[in-house]
This record gives C-alpha cells, structure tokens and sequence, in this order.
C-alpha cells in the first residue's frame, strides 16, 4: 500500500492546483445555475459532481483511498440526495396544485 508522504511533492502540488482551479470554475458555474434558477431542487447533485471529482484528484494519488471514499459518500450521500429530490418534488406539487386551485 502507498503512503501519502511518499507520493511526490510534484503531484501533490499538481492535483491540488488542479482541484483549486477546478473548485474556482464549478463555483462560477453554480452561481451561474443559481441566477439562472436551474440549481433549484438540484444542490445536492450539484455537490456529487464536486466531490466526484475530488475524488477523481484523490485517485491520482491513491486508488484505493478514492475507492473507499466513494463508497462511504455513496452510502451517507445517498439518501441526502434522494430526500432532497424528494422534498424539491412535493414542493413542487404543492405550488402546482394551489396554482390549480387558485389558493395562494
């Protein structure tokens, strides 16, 4: 099994610039959504998109550590994502349905 302190200064300093500019650009994109209204109902997918590529920086330096990462956000991570897909649709259907019905 690889050490993290032996992995090399080059790499390490090549996947942090790496995950810093990709966290600088993503956070622009999500503002973007944001005023634009398209991250509603979806932050919590906007997250997993953030930490898979973490992760994806993470397995540059070790696989395994990734692997098993992503293993544990897949089973806390999970139901946070459905709930939160779940709650944005009986808002939603709430609204639609006092649209319907003319009750404000």
């Amino acid at each position: 099994m690889m050490q993290i302190g032996s992995v090399s200064g080059v790499i390490w300093a090549g996947v942090g610039t790496g995950l810093l500019l990709f966290g600088i650009g993503y956070n622009c994109l999500v503002a973007w959504f944001e005023a634009q209204g398209y991250d509603e109902g979806y932050t919590a997918l906007l997250v997993v998109v953030g930490v898979l590529v973490t992760l994806g920086g993470v397995a540059l330096v070790d696989w395994r550590a990734a692997a098993l990462t992503l293993a544990a956000f897949t089973l806390s991570g999970t139901p946070m994502v459905l709930g939160g897909w779940w709650r944005h649709v009986r808002t939603r259907k709430r609204a639609q349905d006092a649209l319907r019905s003319g009750t404000p």
